[in-house]
């Protein structure tokens, strides 16, 4: 009896210091991020929005100029309507239905590439971010870093945010 209480004693204390090993282990060192505004200051930085307005320019104008010629038209149009013969009105309004098919086919065009050049660009950011979290994680002994949204409450030290922006090349 007594070796069994001894045998007993013993494997509960080898049980109770592996739930404190597992304890201490899973204590882990765990920083957040704001990476939406890390996203803003770095779009800023590099001047994406500058960079896709340059890129698009020439298309947009193509945009402003069937806009004007064919405010010109209805101008046209409301101003020597009655003066003009039937086939001139007709003519006007086929120029008219042209100039706005290729306006809205242009301009569906445009803000696709837009929306999708704007995307590519946002792709970039997030790769340079999130290389830059993970280089800033292993130099700070980090061994997990969330997103600053999902966090309630943290200690101030545990912000990387600053550190992670000043990192990215």
């Amino acid at each position: 009896m007594k070796q069994w209480m001894k045998a007993a004693g013993l494997s509960l204390v080898i049980l109770s210091s592996s739930m404190y090993a597992q304890a201490a282990e899973a204590a882990q060192k765990v920083g957040y991020v704001a990476t939406g505004q890390a996203m803003q200051q770095l779009a800023k930085r590099y001047n994406v929005t500058e960079k896709l307005r340059s890129e698009f320019k020439d298309r947009i104008d193509e945009l402003r100029s069937i806009e004007n010629r064919m405010k010109t038209k209805v101008d046209k149009a409301k101003r020597d309507g009655e003066l003009l013969s039937e086939s001139d009105r007709t003519k006007i309004q086929r120029e008219l239905a042209s100039l706005d098919s290729d306006y809205k086919l242009k301009a569906k065009a445009l803000q696709e590439d837009q929306r999708r050049r704007g995307a590519e660009e946002e792709q970039k950011l997030v790769m340079k971010i999130r290389t830059a979290i993970q280089s800033v994680a292993k130099k700070e002994g980090y061994d997990i870093v969330v997103d600053a949204q999902a966090v309630l409450y943290a200690d101030p030290k545990d912000d990387l945010s600053s550190k992670v922006i000043s990192a990215v090349k």
